[in-house]
């Protein structure tokens, strides 16, 4: 069955543009994945788990504990029991007892088969996977190749999306960046987050420094109370309880008191100030949302979804402002770029790419 797999994805790759992906069930518990405007019956049982991706990777547990991926309409078998199981923006990968697996340019490939649940470690970003092995080499899997990074012991490995960090046995803070490993300082920082050509920390005297398209760059930023890492941003709240982002060597003060509640994903800063205005911050440009505190809202990479005071669906999409149901909802799923829900029973409503799309 595998291999039939591989032929699929050698068959189309390339051809295919991103498409949104989504589940939901019938009135017989049936379960449906949403794909390219279509819906397709994958299982007549209730799933077990799942996790949907962008690369157009659908993977789940299925009700008799099988691993099965869907890919352009069709089922696969990956593994026979529930393996470990991840998805990035790029990656699908699982581990099964020993082996860690991945599936890349169009088939499964095998990275280590000398790994120990439970004593190993591993790691994986949108475009970086990392773990340790028996013989306690630290291994990294990047642009299509492995290559061993450390023959001893490392600590505080962090991933996000296409940066690596870690400290090696002698206290050496390091980046793998492009393909590269980089010492960038023989201590070991208190703090340090990575993200999208981006990793902030700071150093022996408190001050931030920033590691930005390969280039350590040194701040003016004084000491903060908190902060926050998006892909190429910080956010944090001065000592004076200003919200402040920094972005691309700028600074910019957002909100003269801290706020109420504040959420970073990806290239989105979501905030709530005291007077209750929903407000966001997205590449470089501040926008006022709304006069009012949603009912509720979920924040993807590009995408918030929320309800408004009647429960009616909104949403700021990549920088965009729209509505996504003019009708009442009382419940809804955001998978992606895909936002998944009901009007009436029996009925799945799914908004992907600015249309709306109905299923019963």
């Amino acid at each position: 069955m595998r291999g039939a797999l591989v032929w699929v994805f050698i068959s189309i790759a390339g051809s295919v543009a991103a498409q949104c992906l989504a589940p939901f069930q019938d009135v017989n518990n049936f379960v449906y994945v949403f794909d390219a405007g279509q819906s397709n019956m994958i299982e007549n049982l209730p799933l077990r788990s799942f996790k949907v991706g962008r690369a157009n990777v659908f993977a789940y547990i299925a009700a008799n504990n099988r691993l099965k991926v869907y890919y352009r309409g069709k089922v696969f078998t990956v593994n026979d029991n529930a393996a470990n199981y991840y998805m990035t923006d790029n990656f699908f990968l699982y581990q099964n007892f020993n082996v860690i697996s991945v599936l890349y340019d169009n088939e499964f490939r095998t990275l280590e088969t000398l790994f120990r649940p439970g004593v190993d470690s591993l790691y994986y970003g949108d475009s970086i996977i990392a773990w340790t092995n028996t013989l306690g080499e630290f291994n990294v899997f990047y642009n299509g190749k492995t290559q061993i990074l450390e023959r001893s012991e490392v600590k505080r490995v962090k991933i996000q999306d296409n940066v690596m960090t870690w400290v090696d046995i002698s206290g050496n803070f390091k980046v793998f960046y492009r393909g590269e490993p980089i010492t960038i300082e023989t201590y070991e920082p208190f703090h340090f987050f990575p993200n999208r050509n981006f990793i902030v920390y700071t150093d022996y005297y408190n001050n931030f420094k920033f590691f930005y398209n390969g280039e350590l760059q040194e701040t003016q930023i004084p000491e903060v109370s908190e902060y926050w890492v998006g892909e190429e941003f910080m956010a944090y709240i001065t000592l004076q309880r200003q919200l402040a982002v920094h972005y691309k060597g700028n600074t910019e003060v957002l909100l003269q008191d801290r706020p109420v509640k504040l959420l970073v994903k990806e290239n989105l800063l979501v905030y709530i100030d005291a007077g209750k205005n929903f407000w966001c911050w997205y590449k470089g440009k501040k926008y006022w949302l709304e006069r009012y505190v949603p009912l509720s809202f979920e924040v993807d990479n590009d995408i918030i979804v929320y309800q408004d005071l009647d429960g009616r669906l909104k949403g700021f999409y990549y920088g965009e402002q729209l509505d996504i149901s003019d009708q009442i909802v009382k419940k809804y799923q955001l998978y992606n770029e895909a936002v998944t829900y009901s009007l009436q029973p029996f009925e799945t409503k799914v908004w992907c790419n600015k249309k709306t799309f109905t299923f019963n």
